[in-house]
């Protein structure tokens, strides 16, 4: 019983067995699934470029063009001025930074001052000394007059006196012989006499004095209106050892630091007023036939890329100067509308002088005009070929040239 069991699961075994097998084989008889090949897009492509074309295709546009001359320039003030001291000396302070912002009259440097300050006081001292010895002069110059006047008067006194005295000695003593006889008369005459020769003497030496006093006291005067201006002189020296904002401004460069030595009227600095902006550019000597007073500019600001600026000629230089090798002249340009330009002292700008502004034109870019002989032509994309098609160009402005006739709005041009 137990034998016949396991005999059945043997066979049974086999028989999964078998069909396995067959499965197999089945499996292995049958063909692979078929691959599917991978599909591309082509890249998406603006108008296709024909063959035996090189370089870009430009499109035909209407807008507006500018006939200028470029230039390159910065901003400036109009009410500028160099930072400089009326004397040499060290310099001892510096009030003031780079971009500071100053008022007229506000402090901005000073120079060492102490020997300055000597030399003062002792021309205050010197001039002190000569009005205190001016004046003792002019005091003893009017104290003459009265002594001369009150000898004067003795002089003429005892002069008359003397001749009385000598006129009675003469009525005693007509003769020789008679001088015995008026002694006394005669010794009143002497006495008279001598006292005439006295005052005279005195009175002489009563104007010479005078006239040399008058002299001290000349010599007096023109001393001291010399020490006096010497002190004026000296006090203008020690003012100016001190340096103050000349105007109302921003301080745009500081190239002395404290210690160092400055001469007179050497430049330590510049100022400007910020609130009256200008462009300065250079415009070299073969353009500036072409550029002319009141001239519209247009301008681009360096730090202001996305604005634009307009402004006129103002002012055109009479000679030319020498800029990195090139003759150029310097023109100044006044902003239209100064209010509205930021404080942008010194920033770059490019700047385009306006001869000739055409709208509503025709525009193709200027290396698109091609040259045959006197004959200027452009290639046009027709029915996918490049076609030659002959222009009459109107004005250029540098990069976009006017086209007067040949090619219509939306044609395609080759820019080789």
């Amino acid at each position: 019983m137990r034998s016949s069991k396991i005999n059945l699961v043997g066979a049974r075994l086999n028989v999964i067995g078998l069909i396995l097998v067959v499965l197999g084989a089945a499996a292995c008889d049958s063909a692979p699934p078929a691959r599917v090949a991978p599909t591309f897009a082509p890249r998406p492509t603006s108008t296709p470029m024909p063959p035996a074309a090189k370089g870009s295709i430009a499109q035909v546009t209407r807008g507006n063009l500018d006939q200028s001359v470029s230039a390159r320039g910065s901003v400036a003030s109009a009410r500028q001025s160099f930072l400089f001291f009326n004397v040499n000396g060290v310099l001892s302070q510096v009030s003031v930074a780079v971009g500071d912002q100053v008022k007229q009259g506000a402090a901005i440097g000073q120079l060492d001052a102490f020997q300055m300050e000597q030399d003062l006081n002792s021309a205050k001292y010197d001039a002190d000394k000569t009005d205190v010895l001016l004046r003792q002069a002019q005091t003893k110059l009017a104290s003459y007059d009265s002594q001369i006047e009150n000898d004067n008067y003795l002089v003429a006194r005892n002069t008359e006196l003397r001749d009385q005295l000598w006129q009675l000695y003469r009525l005693k003593a007509p003769t020789p012989a008679d001088h015995a006889r008026a002694l006394t008369e005669y010794q009143n005459y002497l006495t008279a006499d001598t006292a005439v020769r006295t005052y005279t003497a005195e009175l002489n030496t009563l104007k010479t004095d005078k006239q040399i006093t008058a002299l001290d006291v000349d010599l007096g005067q023109k001393t001291l209106l010399y020490q006096q201006k010497r002190v004026e002189f000296l006090q203008g020296r020690l003012a100016s050892a001190q340096l103050v904002a000349p105007i109302n401004g921003l301080i745009l460069s500081l190239d002395k630091r404290v210690g160092d030595t400055v001469q007179a009227y050497e430049s330590i600095g510049a100022i400007a007023d910020p609130s009256q902006l200008q462009i300065e550019v250079s415009v070299p000597e073969a353009d500036i036939t072409a550029v002319a007073p009141s001239q519209t500019a247009r301008i681009v600001l360096d730090g202001f890329p996305d604005k634009n600026f307009t402004g006129k000629v103002q002012e055109i230089a009479s000679k030319a100067a020498i800029f990195q090798g090139t003759s150029v002249y310097r023109v100044v340009i006044a902003f239209d509308n100064p209010s509205q330009v930021p404080a942008t002292l010194r920033m770059g700008a490019d700047v385009s002088l306006i001869r000739q502004s055409k709208t509503n034109v025709l525009l193709v870019p200027s290396k698109a005009i091609q040259q045959d002989g006197a004959t200027q032509f452009v290639s046009v994309l027709r029915s996918d070929k490049w076609e030659r098609a002959e222009v009459r160009v109107g004005v250029s402005g540098g990069t976009q040239t006017e086209i007067l006739s040949g090619v219509v709005e939306g044609d395609q041009v080759l820019v080789p």
